[in-house]
């Protein structure tokens, strides 16, 4: 298959992108797994589970199985991972208040595993069976523990022990020395070859076999072409030179029409689960020579409310959606993806385009139009600068229409263009930005979001990983996730989550975009395809076949 998306990295505790995780999909496995098409917990490397009577501990049984190298799979790799994710750094700076060091390998899953101010605990039994325990009654544990790609601690021992975690599995290894990657999944890396491609080989010691004694997967190969442009793998689809692709929806015709040519079959998958939106740097702090991370004047405009609400009206989404994906979108309103039907909130606050509601909420609150320009009470023109990541002709076309259209209210938006990995460290550790864009990836249980949702959350991204909540209603989302975390009632935690969205939807502190449809397609000499609502299309990658005679 071709993609426009290398890797990025092999070693989950690093910041990854959709490339990168539909790559280690193949190479690791976690406690539990989702089902994609009734979103319910199945065992994964716990072979099963047992839940105590007041619902605070968790004893997994695990597989007897052994890594991608031929070593036996233990407790102790599951306690590494876990441990690794709440390891302090021996010579960091203690905090002073709390007397804390720094977490050595900071990531999203600290506040994911953190209940009730607490982090959870976690002891191996045995070699094959693990106890983890919390602080209070979490209602999505079973979902949440498959999160952690579960790692290897023959091999990756020494470096979480001296601080070097971070730095092993780079894509370097995967060039030079692919087979030290070692996994419990279907697939190991055979080569990879930056900008040409990824191949993939059957797991020698893969765990899981078929009916009749055979290991899985039944591929030979798996082969990743990189191409530069998203087109550029639609188009090797599209004339049979690859056996999958995801079709965008501005492509959607005329693949179709050469579906029966070369005998694919294009799914139609419904509303994107995912998210993309815009938003501004709202963080008050200082860099380390004493200057704000945002201009004093420009932090007023970002956190106030009915500034946002008037970039949100300012911006023609169904021109987009006319435009760019030929109708086959909707606008967003929530920060959660009307695909992920179960837990969408359809009633939120919808803030549609409107440009004489945008003047009249700035000119409210002081702002002032001079000729074709935006001014504030202070006389300053109203301008900033949006950091963008290279690659995404989506986020280049959505970024060119927020210019215009806050170009005719008088508000002019610059673009600066970076890697991707330039964007994360500027929004996410020197704050050196106004604004930017990004996706966040969705469907199924939302507690895999409290990293964005949380006021302490890692990628909260207006204002992350705050020491207590900025503003009352970031207060009252903490609360609402808190109260949602320990209700085991589905349909009153599917009330408080929609709860949450309305708070998101009325305070506005992400400019949401728009929901394209999506589609995936695929050769019909394929066998054991089962195209899920949600999740990866190829969820079950190790059972796909086809027909010897048909290769």
């Amino acid at each position: 298959m071709a993609s426009n998306m290398e890797p990025k990295t092999f070693n989950f505790l690093v910041p990854s992108d959709a490339g990168t995780r539909q790559v280690t999909s193949l190479l690791f496995n976690g406690l539990t797994k989702i089902d994609p098409f009734t979103g319910g917990v199945l065992p994964d490397l716990a072979k099963s589970w047992e839940v105590s009577e007041d619902g605070l501990s968790y004893t997994f049984h695990l597989r007897e199985v052994n890594w991608s190298d031929g070593t036996p799979f233990t407790a102790d790799d599951v306690i590494m991972s876990f441990e690794a994710i709440f390891a302090r750094d021996p010579d960091g700076e203690p905090h002073p208040e709390t007397g804390l060091k720094p977490f050595r390998y900071p990531s999203r899953y600290i506040s994911q595993y953190t209940i009730a101010g607490e982090p959870i605990q976690f002891e191996k039994v045995d070699d094959h069976t693990v106890v983890f325990r919390t602080a209070e009654v979490y209602a999505p544990f079973l979902n949440d523990i498959g999160f952690v790609e579960i790692m290897p601690k023959h091999v990756l021992g020494e470096a979480f022990a001296d601080g070097t975690l971070l730095n092993q599995w780079t894509t370097r290894t995967a060039i030079s020395r692919p087979h030290e990657i070692v996994g419990t999944g279907p697939f190991r890396i055979r080569r990879f070859q930056p900008a040409e491609r990824l191949i993939l080989e059957p797991n020698p010691h893969y765990w899981r076999f078929d009916s009749k004694g055979q290991r899985l997967p039944y591929l030979d190969f798996m082969v990743f072409s990189f191409v530069k442009e998203a087109n550029a793998q639609v188009v090797l689809f599209a004339t049979g030179q690859t056996d999958s692709a995801g079709v965008p929806v501005t492509d959607l015709v005329w693949v179709q029409d050469r579906a029966e040519r070369y005998d694919f079959t294009v799914h139609d998958r419904g509303p994107d689960t995912g998210i993309t939106f815009f938003w501004f740097n709202q963080h008050p702090g200082r860099r380390p020579d004493g200057r704000p991370f945002v201009a004093p004047h420009k932090l007023e405009w970002f956190t106030n409310r009915d500034f946002r609400r008037a970039v949100m009206h300012a911006f023609d989404r169904q021109g987009i959606i006319d435009g760019v994906y030929f109708g086959r979108a909707e606008k967003l309103h929530s920060i959660i993806s009307p695909g992920n039907v179960r837990w969408y909130n359809p009633d939120v606050v919808k803030h549609q385009y409107d440009p004489s509601k945008a003047l009249e909420l700035l000119k409210a609150n002081g702002f002032v139009m001079r000729g074709d320009r935006l001014f504030d009470a202070d006389d300053n023109p109203v301008e900033f600068d949006l950091l963008l990541y290279d690659g995404s002709q989506r986020a280049s076309a959505m970024a060119t229409t927020l210019s215009e259209n806050l170009r005719a209210i008088g508000i002019r938006m610059g673009i600066s263009m970076a890697d991707f990995g330039s964007v994360l460290r500027r929004t996410g550790d020197t704050f050196d930005y106004e604004m930017s864009f990004i996706g966040w990836t969705g469907g199924g249980d939302p507690s895999g979001g409290k990293a964005l949702y949380l006021s302490s959350g890692r990628y909260h991204v207006w204002h992350p990983s705050q020491e207590s909540p900025a503003t009352e209603w970031e207060a009252r989302i903490d609360e609402v996730i808190r109260q949602s975390d320990r209700e085991m009632d589905v349909e009153a935690r599917v009330a408080l989550i929609g709860e949450m969205q309305a708070i998101f939807s009325e305070e506005l502190p992400l400019i949401y975009t728009v929901v394209p449809n999506t589609y995936f397609g695929i050769k019909n000499h394929w066998r054991n395809v089962e195209i899920p609502p949600v999740g990866s299309p190829l969820w079950n990658i190790d059972e796909i076949w086809t027909p010897q005679d048909e290769d």
